[in-house]
């Protein structure tokens, strides 16, 4: 994503997705309701205003005393860092259609992303379509959500910039020569499960001496550890052509539409010069937040079926459940009547085969997580020597956590590169980087999981594990060779350092950074407001996985009760201050600690916020320095995290209040933009990060927060 600096000048900005209600017009007649609380299920049915309606302003909102002020943009950096992009893909994937859809009463039939001119909302009535412009519904349900998709598989299957699948532990293992063999022999699985030779998208077994076809799909370039950061510089080929395949079009696009056949392979979409356009880095933060973002489109890809036709079907007889996905399968769906022979994984066979290398991807880097990148001493890397032994690690385990930065090489005169070599570069332990490991991970675990109704007993996921093309689990933490036991693992490890690590001995909240010398771990005596809100969000959502009720896009769960059915409850654990609580019970009630420094020491009861606190000797200073918007909307967030988790008011009174200084502080009513900085210039540099934020606080605004 690129980094855009904005400010008042030359042109006008228009009211895009991140922007929401609040800086779009009240007299553009797109209108966001507000007034219904996202656990609420009758949201899906909400209809939305009427397109004529003028929305009232908000009470707190600036009016404007002069005629708009026009505004340009200058590009300043076009490198991806991608820990804020996986950060921004997830948010935005979560405004997007769901968003639309569920809380803005859009139909999402209405949209098509291919007709001219955009941003057009076509209302059937049994007549020709009637266009109505439509700036929040089309910035939310197509583009916010398409380019989340866009950014995931650039990154995980075109672009080449991370370590290659084919260096994956698990593929390693595979007993076959080369690098080059035993990932075609794991992709020949995964797309045979999808049916996508099927469908003609991909030719099985892969041609043998074709080096724009290595794997059976043109250019498929599966990565499951993205590098810290790239030029995304790349040539594609926009030759357009009628369909991906003879039979059939892209998912969206039908027979006859036009495409760029760079939808159709991918050869064209690589790095120009992968090795040099790349920083040859990984970061923990990139990892979980990948991990994240792949997993919540992999729930739209696998969690769904269809028949041999590329037509979706609901069922199966539970009989014919493990044939699904097999080479030549006669299995015909239950719902719809009269579905066609043969039934695969995936919403269709190309989103099946990106949904299952994806899930391939996460497998292969929570077992090389686990094994090979932590740390002991600081200096040299390693691992768990079994699952088991990551499922038992506790407060009184040696110490072994996530260095913040670890170098890679690569051979890469081969055209799946192994790794040569791993280095420590920092071995700082970042309360960021094991925020994103947990966020990941509880989405990830969840799909694995037999006992979440909303994931993991899906008809398409209990396809994937059980036992073709994923080994299956027994449904307990016991430390199997399985995706459901790793993703547990990581999901202990995590944890149990962010707590022993970074958590205040005094306050409990967790400071930024912590190093180890000698065995001792010195606290950076910093917690800054974005990277707790990191932590909120991640916690809230491992209380939801660990429990068994986990979903997509997340749920409210403030009843302790539920705690009693966490999965890794019966591992003992041993934190500080003694006693042996239950493993969901203690991070929620780490989680209500965080919240509450959250409130009570980074913002006030007028909705003012600080940047951060430093902590010296057990207490707590708030930084006086001008807010940012990145601190601003983070309050927001973590504070409707405390309130979703634990339905306590005064979480929700504290936001809202924050809510109304965002407009007030960082609004410009006159340019129709946010400022970066309190009451600072109309001027803001617009990271993938900040855009994160903004987006999604302005999202859970009207979801949960209700501000008028």
């Amino acid at each position: 994503m690129k980094r855009r600096r904005i400010t008042t000048g030359l042109v006008a900005l228009p009211c895009v997705a991140t922007f929401l209600a609040l800086s779009c017009s009240s007299n553009d007649g797109n209108v966001v309701s507000s007034g219904q609380d996202a656990s609420v299920a009758a949201d899906a049915a909400a209809l939305d205003a009427a397109m004529d309606h003028v929305r009232t302003p908000y009470d707190s909102s600036i009016t404007p005393d002069g005629p708009r002020v026009p505004v340009t943009a200058e590009v300043t950096s076009e490198r991806v860092l991608m820990q804020e992009l996986m950060f921004a893909a997830g948010e935005m994937q979560t405004s997007g259609e769901p968003f639309a859809q569920h809380f803005a009463g859009r139909n999402l039939t209405f949209y098509d992303r291919i007709y001219l001119p955009p941003d057009q909302y076509l209302v059937t009535t049994g007549e020709d379509p009637k266009p109505i412009t439509d700036l929040f519904g089309f910035s939310t349900a197509v583009e916010s959500y398409e380019y989340s998709k866009y950014h995931m598989n650039v990154v995980l299957q075109q672009s080449g910039a991370g370590v290659s699948l084919a260096a994956g532990p698990l593929i390693a293992a595979i007993p076959l020569a080369t690098p080059l063999a035993r990932l075609r022999q794991r992709e020949s699985e995964l797309m045979t499960s999808a049916g996508t030779d099927l469908a003609g998208y991909a030719i099985l077994p892969a041609p043998a001496n074709n080096p724009k076809n290595l794997l059976g799909f043109g250019g498929l370039f599966p990565v499951f550890a993205p590098f810290k950061s790239f030029a995304p510089d790349v040539v594609p080929n926009t030759t357009v052509v009628h369909s991906c395949a003879a039979g059939s079009g892209y998912s969206g696009i039908p027979s006859g539409q036009l495409t760029p056949e760079y939808e159709c392979e991918y050869n064209s979409l690589r790095l120009v010069d992968t090795a040099a356009q790349s920083e040859h880095v990984l970061v923990p933060a990139v990892l979980g937040l990948t991990i994240w973002k792949a997993a919540l489109w992999a729930v739209d890809f696998t969690s769904r079926i269809h028949d041999a036709a590329a037509n979706p079907v609901n069922a199966v007889a539970d009989a014919d459940l493990a044939k699904v996905g097999t080479k030549n399968n006669i299995v015909v769906a239950t719902d719809p009547p009269r579905a066609g022979i043969g039934t695969y994984i995936g919403s269709n066979p190309l989103e099946g085969m990106w949904g299952l290398t994806m899930l391939a991807s996460l497998d292969n880097l929570d077992e090389w997580l686990l094994t090979s990148l932590t740390t002991a001493d600081g200096a040299a890397l390693g691992g768990f020597a079994t699952k088991r032994d990551a499922l038992a690690y506790d407060y009184t385990s040696p110490l072994r956590w996530f260095p913040a930065a670890t170098t890679v090489a690569v051979d890469r005169t081969q055209p799946f590169p192994p790794v040569t070599s791993l280095a420590i570069a920092d071995a700082t332990s970042r309360s960021e980087d094991l925020s994103a490991l947990l966020l990941g991970n509880a989405l990830f675990f969840g799909m694995t999981d037999p006992r979440n109704a909303g994931l993991g007993q899906t008809v398409g996921e209990r396809c994937v594990w059980d036992g073709d093309p994923f080994p299956a689990d027994n449904g307990v933490a016991d430390g199997e060779e399985t995706a459901h036991d790793r993703a547990l693992g990581v999901l202990r490890v995590a944890f149990v350092d962010l707590d022993r690590m970074h958590a205040d001995p005094t306050l409990g909240v967790f400071h930024d950074n912590a190093t180890v010398s000698a065995g001792a771990i010195t606290r950076s005596g910093t917690v800054s407001t974005t990277s707790l809100a990191h932590a909120l969000i991640a916690m809230r959502q491992l209380v939801l996985s660990l429990n068994g009720a986990i979903t997509q896009y997340g749920s409210a769960d403030p009843d302790p009760v539920a705690d009693a059915k966490g999965i890794l409850n019966p591992l003992p654990i041993h934190p500080p201050g003694g006693g042996t609580p239950s493993f969901s019970s203690r991070v929620r009630a780490v989680f209500v600690a965080n919240a509450t420094f959250a409130r009570d020491v980074l913002t006030r009861a007028d909705g003012s916020v600080a940047n951060g606190a430093a902590i010296t000797n057990g207490v707590a200073t708030p930084k006086t320095d001008a807010t940012t918007l990145d601190a601003q909307t983070a309050a927001i967030r973590a504070l409707t995290e405390g309130f979703l988790l634990t339905g306590d008011e005064t979480f929700r009174t504290r936001a809202r209040a924050v809510v109304k200084q965002l407009a007030v502080r960082f609004y410009s009513a006159k340019a129709r933009m946010f400022r970066g900085v309190d009451g600072g210039k109309d001027e803001v540099r617009m990271t993938a990060e900040r855009f994160a934020w903004l987006q999604s606080a302005l999202r859970e605004t009207h979801k949960v927060l209700h501000v008028p």
